[in-house]
């Protein structure tokens, strides 16, 4: 049987509409469109349906017309938006074919992004040519890749024999859960090997279950908070089945964002990746995508390290930016809500920005002091950096960092044992996953806060160089903002006393400080 040629189909289509929708009723068949901007078209057919909404149908025999039916759609809502005043809400459009093999992809791929109700239908014909039935076609899916969740882990080996066998009985505990995406990394020790308890380590993640493949004992636990699972319970009760029954030589707790410190630490150098599942089909990835997925920067699930950058006009990417970027603050509620403003006022002011953002998040100050006091620690320290520039015009940057109150303690090893009784103490919170929550408690009774510093104009490198100074902090639940310079009277109305670097505390501090951090890393054999 012959396809009849578009018109004459188009003609009988439209005296069929019910075949389609019941309640569409006919406005014309190649309804002219032309514009004020030279732009025109014909609509094969236009219909209004039973809510009063105008339904443009596009009429296609041939795959090799895909794109062309696309393109037209796509145009037509835009020119019946303008010429009719309509509001876009108000228009539809379909795309009716005898053949979907190459339609369904890229319609199914426009139907997820585009704002208008766009439908597809397969129309079927009768040994005449004449169409007796039009079925709606189900679109595809959005392809979801595989992704890592938050929960890490690390286990230390003898030898490269032994680590291989353990990733073996790590894929086989893990598949016990239904898991079977898994995502890992080939470490070793190159330096002062007597420090740790093995030089072979291997660092793996759980990826994302489908909650259908997943045995029902996986989520039988019902007392995990949402602290402990992070919000991905089936991945955490994977976890715990794994570190149930797969043992090594040592283990530690991992998280997102620690990879990278793993990957500068002079001691440590990685080897290589391995994967499994659906991480194993990426065979076009590098070792730099590899990194990337494994460490959640693509996710946005670094809770310790996270660099993204966006266009804040770009309407895709920039929602998913701020969430990344908000999923790395967390423990840490000042500066989720200090960027956040910060990140929306930028957006506001119908200005174009690149806007960059570098964080590093660790919410534990006692570890942070443990492996980089006094020497490396202004890269273990919390910092947050934002750039936001134009074309032309006024660029803005952030520099966060805490800073000190100025109210001085007469013990800050007294201070610190109000929330830490020791080095052992500390080291049950860490292992818990909890030193976050007890970080704030900590950072309160030293007098020390997350604040931001915004330059407006100037070199963002320089902040010397800045138009502008800013001070943003938080106090008793407000964003307050005040300039800098500022008067002391108005610091001491927020609660301080001077507003003083983390440098300067340290210093004041340093021999207290000293003697606390060697006491801890002499319990736990911490090298400096």
């Amino acid at each position: 049987m012959d396809v009849p040629y578009e018109a004459r189909l188009r003609d009988m289509l439209a005296g069929l509409l019910p075949l389609i929708e019941p309640s569409l009723r006919l406005i014309g068949t190649e309804y002219p469109l032309p514009n004020a901007h030279g732009t025109r078209g014909r609509v094969d057919i236009l219909a209004r349906d039973g809510h009063g909404s105008w339904v443009v149908i596009e009429l296609k025999r041939s795959d090799s017309t895909s794109a062309r039916a696309l393109h037209e759609v796509t145009k037509y809502a835009e020119l019946l938006q303008q010429e009719l005043g309509l509001r876009k809400d108000r228009i539809r459009a379909m795309i009716v074919s005898t053949t979907w093999h190459e339609l369904r992809v890229p319609v199914s791929n426009m139907a997820r992004d585009w704002s208008h109700d766009l439908r597809g239908y397969q129309l079927t014909l009768d040994d005449n040519g004449v169409p007796v039935r039009a079925d709606r076609v189900e679109f595809l899916e959005a392809a979801v890749p595989p992704q890592v969740s938050p929960h890490h882990f690390i286990y230390f080996y003898n030898s490269p024999e032994e680590r291989a066998a353990g990733w073996n009985e790590i894929l086989s505990t893990s598949a016990e859960a239904g898991a079977h995406d898994l995502l890992a990394a080939d470490f070793r020790r190159i330096s002062q090997k007597d420090l740790v308890v093995a030089p072979y380590g291997l660092y793996f993640a759980i990826g994302r279950l489908d909650p259908d493949e997943a045995p029902a004992w996986l989520d039988d636990n019902e007392t995990d908070s949402y602290e402990e699972t992070g919000g991905y319970p089936l991945e955490y009760s994977t976890l715990c089945h794994i570190t149930r029954h797969v043992f090594a030589a040592g283990y530690d707790t991992a998280r997102p964002g620690m990879l990278r410190h793993l990957a500068e630490n002079p001691h440590w150098e990685i080897e290589g990746y391995r994967a499994a599942g659906e991480f194993k089909k990426r065979t076009s990835l590098d070792e730099r995508d590899l990194f990337r997925d494994l460490n959640g920067d693509e996710g946005g699930i670094g809770e310790v390290l996270y660099t993204g950058s966006a266009r804040t006009t770009d309407r895709g990417r920039w929602p998913a930016f701020r969430e990344e970027s908000r999923m790395c603050f967390a423990g840490n509620p000042d500066w989720e809500r200090l960027v956040a403003r910060w990140l929306d006022d930028i957006s506001t002011d119908d200005v174009e920005r690149d806007v960059m953002l570098h964080v590093y998040n660790p919410c534990d100050l006692i570890r942070s002091l443990i492996h980089g006091w006094p020497d490396k620690l202004s890269d273990l320290v919390p910092m947050v950096f934002g750039t936001a520039l134009t074309q032309d015009g006024v660029n803005r940057t952030i520099h966060g960092s805490l800073y000190w109150d100025g109210i001085p303690h007469t013990n800050v090893a007294d201070r610190v044992r109000l929330v830490y009784r020791g080095a052992t103490h500390w080291q049950t919170h860490r292992l818990m996953d909890a030193a976050w929550v007890t970080d704030l408690d900590l950072l309160n009774l030293l007098g020390l806060r997350y604040v931001l510093i915004e330059q407006i104009g100037g070199n963002p490198l320089n902040i010397s160089e800045a138009h502008e100074l800013r001070l943003h902090f938080v106090q008793d639940a407000d964003l307050c903002t005040l300039p800098i310079p500022c008067e002391g009277s108005q610091l001491r109305d927020a609660g301080w006393n001077g507003a003083y670097s983390l440098d300067t505390f340290l210093e004041k501090y340093s021999d207290q400080i000293d003697a606390m951090i060697s006491t801890y890393r002499s319990g736990f054999h911490f090298g400096p």
